[in-house]
């Protein structure tokens, strides 16, 4: 094999010296000199045709509208909540969210070049369906020396309890993917293929909204492709793969399984599955009995049909592959033996993602297709085989080295840039394990203009191109995932490695006529071919229980830190130094801040509330509000797809709000509480507005109603009202503010504060919707719509046992010495305590879990 750094063409690409002005010029944009293609302009800085369409709709980079729409789609990513996981040196997921990087430039291709793009990749997915099948099958290409037999057998990537396997439907790729990069010489090269599960669709679907928005009218002046039509097509494929169609319609029920919140792409698992139209499950969501899978849902199981997956392979069953992995579902792979459950894609499909399996290809596919390939790879050497071996330790210089197989741990390393030392240190690893090595030719990716820093640079790129299997074939999405590479020497489309995102349009094709759009109504006795997802699953119902708990402890503590502030502010206003003291009590009673400042005494309390709101801000302070928020954004992401789109923008702006301290003193303190304060009513608002009364709804409400109840006996504990440990009035009057109820109080009873009738108020008035009564009655109203489980075959069902637990505590609540005796009320309190942590753990008992199947 020729040395593959020379098979590369040398092509130069002058430009002319960068110009003061950002495009002043259509023809002649000038912006910046270099020796590689340019997918904006030619050799001699001229534009190229078909960015023609965009300039003259667009007009020149004028710094100002650049940062202005940079700015807009900046906010429109973050109000919709578009952020990827950053993982932590080790490789570990640490959970840091990071704003999607969308540059607002797009790439242009031209739809001539895009056919010939779309015909390679649906030819490489069509080679590397037949490769899977024939590896996992009859093995013909190792049987007959097409590959050697070490590529496969040295693969961890081959999964030998997946051999023989044959998947329902006879489809191991239901999606695949290409990155792709541009050479000098203007010619698209597959880098690398990515068959287990490609990740990046929704990313593409997303950076397509959000340019479609901040520049519609170039948009619709480029006449650009539609993405529908390819998520049209991979939903009717999950319907077709489907071995049976278990959903109550007579339709297929399919989940997307993602690894979890702290995944990096959890965000488009998320945005996917809504999307889709299917359940977001984790593995713990799933299980097998029978050797099928079903998914733990509030009712009991249900039968799942269909898993698009984006867990790897080797995590996807822990009994069969990796016995480490709490991301899989134990016995998964059994029921696929059964052909009881179709895997998009199938399990075992990450073996052609290897690198190992490029030098191959051309012989692949004149083998098993009778043609070449339409798109050539970047030359690639696998040291597995002795003549590459050769040629790779012969021109260590020239490549980059990287492991030989998916599978295997290790970053790319360029030959160039060790010196000789260090360079034959490298030589002896890969003569000591050649097959785990391969060496690709060092491509400098083509450039496409970024925005940075107020100036537009020509940046490297790679392409990635999606591509779905149909009934007749394949279809590629008429787009994809741009990638900017943080690195020009390492082209990759990483989202750990990647420093910004592009969208790619498809322009001057005219008129879209592929696919019938979602909003059509089907003609008469057509059913739309769509997969149905299933019931709330048990985990998400806990999750949105918790978020609805979580969030109603941080407003609770928005509302005491900002009646602390208020009366410092205002500590001429009657009463409000006496005030301080129950404030300070209750915020360390709820732990907000540490017992050595709440139990300053009643002469330091208006320090001791200076030194509390200073440290509600401290992402250190266990119990301050950062803290608060951070539990309640982790309830809200794992059920980010069942939440209204316009939660993520409330939480990032909450977000926003507690990411510092407010400097500036008690006025800018209190400005900042002002704007949580409207941001949790903004959430608040969401919840009762925005959803449906389905059952998740229900448990949001739960844990919202539950939590509330359980904040109002820790105010009458903390206050010192009950113990004494503070003036009855003072405390009274902190009390009826917290509950929003201090001018109802005055409305009815203008001559003063008395403690029975504010009491009355607090506990007993069943229309005030911050009253005991009121949250009592809501929970007992919750838990009777909720659907019925098949724990209620036990003696006294966790439900029933709860609703007991209610009525006595509503009958409590609503007798008429509860305000007047105050040991009455130290009893009522007491049975609080005691009562509402068990109604929350018998609600736990009766929904998070479930062992029985129901009938399909």
């Amino acid at each position: 094999m020729a040395d593959p750094a020379a098979m590369l063409p040398q092509v130069a690409v002058s430009r002319p010296e960068a110009q003061p002005s950002l495009f002043g010029e259509a023809d002649a944009p000038g912006y910046g000199a270099g020796t590689v293609w340019d997918e904006m302009v030619t050799g001699t800085g001229r534009l190229r045709p078909h960015w023609q369409g965009f300039f003259s709709a667009h007009g020149p980079f004028a710094p100002e509208v650049m940062a202005q729409r940079w700015e807009a789609a900046r906010r429109l990513l973050f109000q919709n909540g578009v952020t990827y996981n950053l993982y932590g040196d080790g490789g570990d997921a640490q959970g840091h969210e990071r704003p999607w990087p969308l540059d607002p430039i797009p790439l242009l291709l031209p739809a001539e070049e895009w056919r010939a793009i779309a015909d390679g990749v649906m030819q490489r997915a069509r080679l590397l369906e037949t490769v899977l099948a024939d590896l996992y099958g009859g093995q013909s290409l190792v049987r007959g020396g097409v590959i050697p037999a070490a590529l496969l057998h040295a693969d961890p990537g081959f999964l030998r309890a997946c051999h023989g396997v044959e998947p329902p439907g006879g489809v191991r790729l239901v999606l695949y993917a290409a990155d792709l990069v541009r050479g000098g010489d203007g010619v698209w090269r597959v880098l690398a293929s990515r068959t287990q599960s490609p990740t990046g669709a929704g990313y593409a679907l997303e950076n397509r909204v959000i340019l479609s928005q901040t520049l519609p009218d170039v948009f619709r002046a480029c006449n650009v492709d539609r993405l529908a039509p390819f998520f049209e097509a991979l939903r009717d494929t999950l319907v077709r793969i489907a071995p049976r169609a278990s959903g109550p319609d007579g339709t297929p029920r399919a989940v997307l399984l993602t690894p979890g919140p702290l995944n990096e792409a959890y965000f488009e698992h998320a945005y996917l599955a809504r999307h889709l139209g299917l359940t977001l499950a984790e593995g713990a969501d799933l299980t097998v009995r029978d050797q099928a899978v079903y998914l733990k849902t509030l009712s009991g199981l249900e039968r799942v049909d269909v898993i698009l997956r984006r867990v790897d392979d080797g995590f996807c069953d822990p009994l069969e592959l990796r016995a480490d992995s709490a991301l899989g579902v134990p016995g998964l792979l059994e029921a696929v033996r059964a052909g009881s459950v179709a895997v998009a894609n199938a399990l075992g499909s990450g073996l052609t993602d290897s690198p190992a399996l490029i030098p191959w290809m051309p012989a692949l596919c004149r083998h098993l297709l009778g043609e070449d390939l339409c798109l050539p790879d970047v030359p690639t050497l696998w040291a597995g085989e002795p003549g590459q071996r050769r040629e790779m330790l012969a021109t260590l210089d020239r490549l980059s080295l990287r492991p030989a197989f998916s599978a295997l741990p290790g970053r790319p390393v360029l030959g160039s840039e060790l010196d000789r030392t260090r360079r034959a240190a490298l030589a002896g690893r890969i003569e000591a394990g050649p097959v785990r090595w391969v060496g690709q030719a060092i491509a400098p990716p083509s450039t496409a203009p970024v925005w940075r820093d107020g100036t537009v640079e020509a940046q490297p790129l790679v392409l990635r191109v999606f591509a779905c299997a149909t009934g007749s074939g394949w279809t590629v999405m008429r787009g994809g995932l741009v990638r900017i590479s943080a690195d020009p020497r390492h082209p990759s489309v990483s989202l750990q490695e990647g420093a910004g995102a592009k969208d790619a349009w498809v322009v001057g094709s005219g008129p879209d006529t592929g696919g019938r759009r979602r909003n059509q109504v089907p003609e008469a006795g057509q059913r739309e071919p769509v997969p149905v997802s299933g019931s709330l699953p048990s985990r998400a119902a806990d999750h949105l229980f918790w978020l609805g708990r979580y969030a109603e402890r941080a407003d609770a503590r928005v509302r005491v830190l900002r009646a602390a502030a208020a009366r410092l502010v205002e500590e001429d206003r009657p009463g409000a130094t006496e005030e301080l003291l129950p404030l300070l009590r209750l915020m360390g009673w709820i732990g907000l801040v540490p017992t050595a400042i709440a139990a300053l005494p009643p002469a330091d309390s208006a320090r001791g509330i200076r030194q509390s709101i200073e440290i509600a801000f401290d992402p250190a302070n266990p119990g301050g509000l950062r803290a608060a928020l951070d539990r309640l954004r982790r309830a809200a992401v794992g059920v980010r797809d069942r939440l209204p789109p316009e939660l993520s923008r409330v939480l990032a702006q909450l977000d926003a709000l507690t990411a510092d301290a407010p400097g500036g003193g008690l006025a800018a303190a209190m400005l900042r509480l002002d704007d949580l304060a409207t941001a949790m009513a903004a959430l608040a608002g969401l919840e009762q507005d925005g959803m449906v009364r389905s059952p998740g709804w229900r448990f949001l409400v739960l844990g919202r109603r539950l939590e509330r109840a359980i904040g109002i006996a820790a105010g009458l504990r903390g206050t010192g009202l009950l113990s004494g440990s503070t003036a009855p009035h003072p405390a009274l009057a902190v009390l009826l503010e917290l509950a929003a109820s201090g001018g109802e109080y005055r409305a009815r009873f203008p001559a003063g504060l008395r403690t029975a009738p504010a009491l009355s108020l607090l506990l007993a008035e069943s229309d005030h919707p911050r009253s005991l009564l009121y949250q009592l009655d809501a929970v007992a109203a919750q838990l009777v719509s909720l659907p019925r489980t098949e724990t209620e075959q036990e003696a006294r069902p966790p439900v029933e046992t709860a609703l007991g637990l209610l009525h006595d505590l509503l009958f409590q609540a609503m007798r008429e010495d509860t305000g007047r005796d105050p040991a009455v009320l130290l009893h009522l309190v007491e049975r609080l305590d005691t009562v509402l942590p068990q109604i929350s753990d018998l609600i736990s008992q009766a929904y998070f879990s479930h062992a029985f199947a129901r009938a399909t």
